[in-house]
């Protein structure tokens, strides 16, 4: 598959009148997440030193791609991400996530298939796109295709960023739906473009290479 040509709910645009829209697009919408506040862990990423990272700080994110024979050519398996600030790497914090067949305990500490299914399962999630849509090896093949890398400040008109970092549905006391520490009053974009239309972001040392290079 190649590039293709879209529109509207195809493309991943979200019909209102249609509450299915949002699984008809090409792609995954929801993809596959590894947020650590999901899980509990709310001390890992935030602003101020209490946080193992401090998003006051300038921080390097080191994202690792590693395939199933160890080549470039081979089908792609798990994605390792870890931190490095102030001379200091800082890997991203493993989760435990029980089985709902056995009870029994997985550790986790990077994104893999069984991660993303895990996850799904235990927050009781029934809809698993990443899965439909071919999971890791497919977003390899994808990626062997060419990406171009975005990056940008914006907002969300739909459901003003609470999926990232406030509690969403704003209503769900479901596991899972605690992303962060923002209130659901937040992330509006009648608030955000008016009182925050000039905020900044710098962007920088961008780098890509054989695992080990970059950082």
């Amino acid at each position: 598959m190649g590039q293709v040509r879209c529109s509207g709910s195809e493309c991943g645009d979200i019909d209102d009148s249609n509450p299915n829209s949002r699984y008809e697009g090409l792609c995954d919408k929801d993809g596959c997440d590894f947020n650590p506040y999901r899980f509990g862990i709310t001390n890992f990423l935030g602003p101020g030193p209490q946080f193992s990272v401090n998003t006051l700080l300038p921080v390097t994110v080191v994202t690792q791609f590693y395939t199933t024979d160890g080549t470039d050519s081979g089908d792609l398996k798990e994605m390792k991400q870890f931190y490095i600030q102030n001379g200091k790497q800082i890997a991203s914090p493993s989760v435990l996530i029980p089985s709902v067949a056995t009870g029994k305990y997985t550790e986790f500490g990077s994104t893999t298939d069984d991660f993303c299914a895990s996850e799904r399962q235990y927050f009781n999630e029934s809809h698993n796109g990443f899965k439909d849509h071919g999971g890791m090896k497919a977003m390899g093949n994808s990626m062997d295709r060419g990406h171009v890398l975005v990056m940008s400040l914006w907002d969300d008109h739909y459901a003003h960023m609470l999926w990232l970092d406030s509690t969403y549905p704003v209503d769900s006391t479901k596991e899972g739906d605690k992303r962060g520490p923002c209130s659901v009053d937040s992330g509006a974009p009648t608030d955000v473009e008016v009182n925050n239309a000039n905020s900044t972001v710098i962007f920088s040392n961008i780098k890509f290479g054989p695992i080990g290079s970059t950082f």
